[in-house]
């Protein structure tokens, strides 16, 4: 199983119905959203919330709400599951999320093996940054590209992706991490989308072989008007 969800966020919805939207989410949830200074950053907080919820009761069947979330060192959260917290938790084994968001995008993933999902609309319109911490075939790769930005964003988001799949953060050189290749040992590397202004991409740790054919990609229009209730995607 691996399933990705993504999300174009609604933010006037999401500001109007805030506590309605709020209080469909765990406590750490929360606090993740109202630690945020700016009112954008609560909306992204509160929108990957609300995507993560729906996504893991729709991929494995599994109640946010009831699942216990811990962190590890490096930051990547991950969950022990309470006795009622999936239905059928014993079929389902080991169940793992990511979450990503940047700008008004969203992105989660869920799989049954550690994972790392990222979306981005950075761009490098001078590749400074491309220069500082690309290694030199991925500089080339970039600058020689039809579109140098589209290619920086890919080349990032599979980086990112790649550290958050590994759950140990950015121990090296920035460099070091792979983006060119589609295997790097028992990493595989997709990107799923690539957009004028975004890319979405995605990292699963699996020494079998998995194509993208066994990628589910589902776009998530919306959450339902608040209405004080559990809106119906839920």
């Amino acid at each position: 199983m691996i399933k990705v969800y993504f999300y174009k966020m609604n933010q006037g919805d999401l500001s109007s119905g805030w506590e309605n939207y709020m209080a469909l989410l765990p406590a750490w949830r929360q606090e993740s959203c109202t630690r945020m200074r700016f009112e954008r950053g609560r909306l992204q907080q509160l929108a990957a919330g609300l995507l993560l919820r729906y996504a893991l009761m729709d991929a494995a069947g599994i109640d946010l709400m009831k699942a216990e979330v811990t962190i590890n060192e490096h930051g990547k959260p991950g969950f022990v599951l309470s006795q009622n917290a999936a239905t059928d938790a014993a079929e389902k084994g080991d169940v793992h999320f990511n979450i990503s968001h940047s700008d008004d995008y969203i992105a989660v993933a869920i799989a049954d093996r550690p994972v790392g999902i990222d979306v981005e609309v950075k761009t490098d319109p001078d590749l400074k940054v491309t220069s500082r911490f690309y290694s030199p075939a991925e500089q080339q790769a970039v600058r020689t590209a039809s579109d140098p930005q589209r290619e920086f964003r890919r080349l990032w988001t599979r980086k990112e992706a790649y550290v958050k799949c590994t759950g140990t953060g950015i121990y090296d050189s920035v460099a070091g991490i792979p983006s060119l290749e589609d295997q790097s040992g028992d990493y595989r590397l997709f990107t799923l989308k690539e957009e004028e202004e975004y890319a979405l991409s995605l990292v699963v740790r699996c020494p079998e072989e998995v194509l993208s054919e066994d990628i589910s990609l589902k776009q998530v229009e919306g959450f339902g008007p608040a209405k004080g209730r559990m809106p119906s995607e839920f």
